[in-house]
């Protein structure tokens, strides 16, 4: 929780901006896991060049994207048994994109814990969903960074 915010969005546009030298597409996507799902929908919010962001279960009560700022639509992937990243907050975060007039996805897989998509946490993970997940990721990514 003691994330420094203003290092945090040098760190990003910095690496927004090296990535987009040896980008093959006008358009970055971005995706983070947990606290870095929510610095990859910050990215999206702050850096021009992230043309699609997608969130693995990631809030951070101190960061706060301006969503009116979003330069590409977010897919966001939530568990439903996640104490701390609930599904209400997942809907709030939808709420707050499709408020601020930019496309948002959400989806809540069932039966699932906060860091489903982790292989290596075996109190977690789960295939299933993390399969399904990823396959959403790249849909995501290919229809909105051509």
């Amino acid at each position: 929780m003691a994330l420094n915010i203003a290092q945090a969005e040098r760190d990003l546009a910095g690496a927004a901006k090296f990535l987009a030298g040896h980008s093959s597409t006008s358009k970055l996507g971005a995706v983070g896991f947990c606290m870095g799902g929510q610095l990859a929908l910050f990215a999206g919010t702050t850096n021009p060049s992230i043309g699609a962001v997608v969130d693995f279960y990631g809030i951070h009560p101190n960061v706060k994207p301006d969503y009116a700022k979003l330069a590409g639509p977010v897919l966001g992937l939530f568990a439903e048994k996640d104490a701390f990243v609930t599904p209400e907050t997942a809907r709030g975060v939808e709420a707050a994109i499709k408020k601020a007039g930019k496309s948002v996805s959400i989806h809540v897989y069932p039966d699932v814990d906060h860091a489903f998509f982790n292989d290596e946490r075996p109190d977690a993970y789960n295939k299933a969903a993390a399969a399904d997940a990823w396959t959403r990721t790249l849909a995501h990514f290919a229809a909105n960074l051509k």
